[in-house]
């Protein structure tokens, strides 16, 4: 999926800042390693049009009602909203016409690092429908990623089953990315919750493989009773942040949690 982008003034980053100021945040944001700064632009939906719907990934107030399931610290006051935008409205995201494919073109080396996990429980609101959040942050840039339903998390390269929750899997494989520091020899991910995550629709998550250049997460699903299998809507927003001179890259994956009619 081809991402659009457009030149932003400083009068539509401080607009966007300000809708993220009164939006309640999924989680709480870590304290990750220092990447690179992204290019002077503000990016929009993919109809073109800027962002004005959902729940910034990485600012704001905790929300008042629903669930976080994240243990990480809160996020610096001090943090300035660079970017943010609607990378792959809700749809189910394994139809051919319209795949949840969103793509970047990240300058690597550096590869961007994943430095944080957190997940949230939305209930519904004015105009919006109830969702659960899972979101990655990582240094350097947008990796791009593939987002999908399966029937089960095969590692990578291992082929092997891992087991999750739910009836079926959803699979957010990015690509141009790791979670382990360039020499290879611990992770890079500083904050991240529990894999049982519990909320109504994600039950649980799993690392699918992290390897040359491809990291792979398999979030566990159920589905509403007597409804399984049958095309649930997600959705993906981007964030890119500074606070302190660190650039941090958020993509947040929202899955429906409406009951069916």
């Amino acid at each position: 999926m081809k991402i659009l982008r457009n030149t932003a003034t400083t009068a539509s980053i401080a607009s966007a800042a300000a809708l993220l100021a009164i939006l309640p945040a999924c989680g709480r944001a870590g304290q990750p390693a220092a990447g690179s700064a992204p290019s002077a632009s503000t990016s929009v939906t993919a109809s073109g049009k800027p962002a004005t719907h959902g729940q910034s990934p990485t600012t704001g107030q905790s929300p008042t009602t629903g669930r976080s399931a994240s243990g990480a610290p809160s996020p610096s006051a001090s943090a300035q909203v660079l970017s943010f935008r609607l990378a792959y409205p809700w749809h189910w995201p394994n139809d051919a016409a319209m795949p949840g494919h969103v793509s970047h073109a990240t300058a690597v080396p550096p590869v961007p690092e994943l430095v944080q996990i957190r997940v949230g429980s939305h209930p519904a609101a004015s105009g919006e429908r109830p969702y659960e959040r899972i979101s990655f942050t990582f240094t350097g840039g947008f990796p791009s990623y593939r987002i999908e339903f399966a029937g089960q998390l095969v590692g990578d390269p291992s082929g092997k089953v891992i087991p999750l929750g739910g009836q079926g899997v959803l699979d957010i494989v990015f690509t141009g990315a790791q979670a382990h520091t360039a020499d290879g020899t611990k992770s890079s991910v500083v904050s991240q919750p529990a894999a049982a995550i519990g909320f109504q629709r994600m039950t649980d998550y799993a690392q699918g493989g992290d390897f040359e250049g491809v990291l792979s997460y398999g979030i566990g699903v159920a589905w509403p009773a007597g409804h399984a299998g049958q095309p649930l809507a997600v959705r993906a927003y981007e964030e890119a942040t500074v606070a302190g001179g660190q650039h941090r890259y958020t993509v947040a994956i929202d899955i429906d949690a409406s009951s069916p009619s």
